[in-house]
C-alpha cells in the first residue's frame, strides 16, 4: 500500500465533522489519507474526541508539525477562512484540496490548494477555482466561470456560465446566478437569491431579483 498523506482538519465544528466524513468516503475503496484528527484554537478538554477523531491541539501544534502533515481548513465563513489559511500558509503549512469521489473535474478546469468540494458538485469546462474555496453539495459551476480565493458557495447553488465571483464571497444555499454575472470581493448573496445584476464588492443582496440590503451589511 502506498504511503498515505497525513491529514489534519482545522476547525472541529459542524463543517469539520462533515469533512471528516468526506475524507472517509474519499478513502473508500482506495485510501489516500490518514486522518490524524482536528486542530482548533477553541478550548477543548484533554483527550477530546470529535466524531471519533482526536483534537490534536491548536495552531501552535499545527505549525510545529507543518513538515509532517497537510491541512484542510473547515471553516464556512469566507472572511474568517481567508485569515486563517493565509496566516498558516505564511507559516509554512501546506493545504490540501479534498474533492468528493463522484465529482468530475475537467482537465481544463483548475482548482487551487485547500478547497473542499462536496459530493454531487458539477464542474464544467474552463473554470478557475481559487485557493480555499468551498463548494457544497449539488452546486453547479458553468463553463468559463471563476471563483476567487476563499469564497464559500452553499448547497444547491447554480452558477451559470461565464460568471466571475471575487475573493471571500459568501453565497447562501439555493442561490442562482444568471450567465455572465460578476460578484465583487467580500460580497454576500443570501440564500435563495436570484442574481440578475452585477453585485458590488462588500455588499449584501437578497431576493428574486436580488437587491442590495444595506440594513444587514
Amino acid at each position: 500500500m502506498p504511503d498515505l498523506k497525513k491529514l489534519v482538519l482545522f476547525g472541529a465544528g459542524g463543517m469539520g465533522r462533515e469533512v471528516a466524513y468526506l475524507v472517509e468516503k474519499i478513502n473508500d475503496p482506495h485510501p489516500q489519507y490518514e486522518l490524524l484528527g482536528f486542530v482548533d484554537d477553541s478550548p477543548f478538554d484533554d483527550h477530546a474526541q470529535i466524531g471519533g477523531y482526536p483534537v490534536l491541539g491548536d495552531t501552535d501544534w499545527l505549525i510545529a508539525h507543518r513538515d509532517e502533515v497537510v491541512c484542510t481548513c473547515c471553516i464556512g465563513n469566507a472572511g474568517v477562512k481567508a485569515k486563517i489559511q493565509e496566516r498558516l500558509s505564511q507559516q509554512g503549512v501546506k493545504f490540501e484540496s479534498l474533492i468528493a469521489a463522484d465529482v468530475d473535474v475537467p482537465s481544463s478546469t483548475s482548482i487551487g490548494p485547500g478547497c473542499v468540494i462536496y459530493p454531487e458538485v458539477g464542474l464544467s469546462v474552463d473554470c478557475q477555482i481559487g485557493a480555499g474555496v468551498l463548494l457544497n453539495s449539488r452546486t453547479t459551476v458553468g463553463h468559463d466561470s471563476t471563483i476567487g480565493d476563499y469564497s464559500s458557495v452553499m448547497t444547491g447553488t447554480g452558477i451559470s456560465g461565464s460568471c466571475h465571483i471575487g475573493r471571500e464571497v459568501n453565497i447562501g444555499g439555493h442561490a442562482f446566478l444568471i450567465p455572465g454575472r460578476r460578484i465583487g470581493d467580500r460580497a454576500t448573496v443570501a440564500a435563495g437569491s436570484v442574481v440578475f445584476s452585477h453585485v458590488k464588492a462588500g455588499t449584501t443582496v437578497l431576493g428574486n431579483p436580488a437587491k442590495r440590503m444595506k440594513s444587514i451589511e
